[in-house]
């Protein structure tokens, strides 16, 4: 029985590949065949679609048209989620997956709407104020800098002008900034910063199953983000230290809401007084590092896979040393920009645990090599394209 990953940024090669790992056939689907991760050797089948569109929705049953059995969709970024997840009625009888109510899926990564949730589940978030019009601009004076400016969720009108996000310094830049987005985009959400670097961030990656039972829980901590302070994963590893409390604040997020399926929880500890301040949920999808959770012996893909299926859970038994997953290119700039700003950079070689390439593997390069080229658009864009068509041609 194949799963059907729709996404495949480098979370869904994380996915694809811990998939793989078990032997699950993996039919991957993304709007470009040139897409770096396309290229892996642990996809079974390539599928072409418009995901941020309803043509997805559209592709997605005729693909299921032609198999023999419903098979597991499983989303990895968040607009073909919010898709799957408002036409689930059609998809239903052609697909298997296990989503939260859809207004939970709405409302969970939708920032302006995190206080009642963290209230909810007893946890603190930084101080925040929505910011939509003057009136509350103003209201900002009291904050203590830096803060971090960020939309109340991932708008594609505001991706396509904007940062994902703003770490500032004086309020006569917030309110430049501020009034600059306004135009485009209004639900802004302002936050007071929280002392710590990216490796004061834990994460708990979760698969519930329908009834809410968390199947399988891993526990782990960033290293780098890129940009840092306010970008992606760029490099993480399990986190022995703290998994009981982040475990324990997870449960109560996350099964307050009724959210069920993927999802996890990021979090960040006050660098002086040791607090936990929620940053934000994850509902209803993979995250970008889900893989480092199969690295680590906890192969969470698998567990929602055989759920699904009725098949017994696999046995799971954690790494004994910390395994690292590092995006390397991200993590480089990261170190160097850490490096010219004096700020701690920490190892990546965690209690002896291994390093692991996050798209070069030796049994499967491709992802890695294009991925590099990537940078080189002059060579790697004519050779991404020559990649992508002798596969095409292969597949007829």
């Amino acid at each position: 029985m194949p799963a059907v990953v729709v996404g495949m940024h480098l979370g869904g090669l994380g996915v694809t590949r811990s998939l793989a790992a078990a032997g699950v056939p993996v039919i991957a689907v993304h709007d470009s065949a040139e897409a770096p991760e396309m290229a892996s050797r642990r996809i079974s089948r390539r599928i072409v679609l418009p995901i941020r569109t309803q043509g997805l929705i559209d592709g997605l049953l005729e693909l299921a048209r032609e198999l023999p059995e419903r098979p597991v969709l499983i989303a990895t970024v968040r607009l073909p989620l919010l898709l799957i997840s408002e036409y689930r009625a059609r998809l239903e009888e052609a697909y298997r997956f296990v989503l939260p109510p859809h207004a939970v899926v709405q409302d969970g990564e939708n920032k302006e709407r995190l206080l009642p949730m963290a209230e909810r589940a007893g946890l603190q978030l930084p101080r925040t104020l929505v910011l939509k019009d003057e009136t509350a601009l103003a209201s900002a004076a009291g904050f203590r800098y830096p803060v971090i400016l960020k939309p109340a969720d991932n708008d594609p009108a505001y991706m396509r002008r904007f940062k994902k996000a703003y770490i500032l310094e004086a309020p006569e830049v917030l309110t430049t900034l501020v009034r600059s987005i306004w135009p485009y985009y209004q639900d802004l959400v302002l936050q007071e910063w929280i002392p710590g670097g990216d490796d004061h961030l834990y994460f708990c990656l979760q698969y519930r199953s329908a009834a809410g039972e968390v199947r399988g829980s891993f526990v782990g901590r960033k290293l780098y983000s890129w940009p840092p302070g306010k970008g992606a994963t760029a490099a993480c590893t399990a986190d022995h230290q703290y998994t009981g409390e982040v475990r324990a604040v997870t449960d109560a997020l996350l099964g307050g809401i009724g959210a069920n399926g993927f999802g996890s929880i990021e979090l960040k500890r006050h660098r002086h007084t040791g607090e936990l301040f929620l940053i934000e949920p994850t509902v209803g999808r993979t995250d970008q590092q889900e893989e480092v959770a199969m690295l680590n012996g906890i192969n969470l893909p698998y567990i929602g896979y055989c759920d699904q299926l009725g098949l017994p859970l696999p046995d799971m038994r954690p790494a004994e040393r910390p395994q690292t997953w590092v995006n390397p290119i991200a993590t480089r700039w990261a170190r160097q920009q850490l490096r010219a700003q004096g700020e701690p950079r920490p190892g990546l070689r965690v209690g002896g645990g291994a390093v692991h390439d996050a798209y070069f593997r030796l049994t499967d390069p491709a992802p890695g090599v294009l991925g590099r080229l990537a940078l080189m658009p002059r060579i790697g864009r004519p050779l991404r394209r020559s990649y992508a068509f002798m596969r095409r041609l292969a597949v007829r």
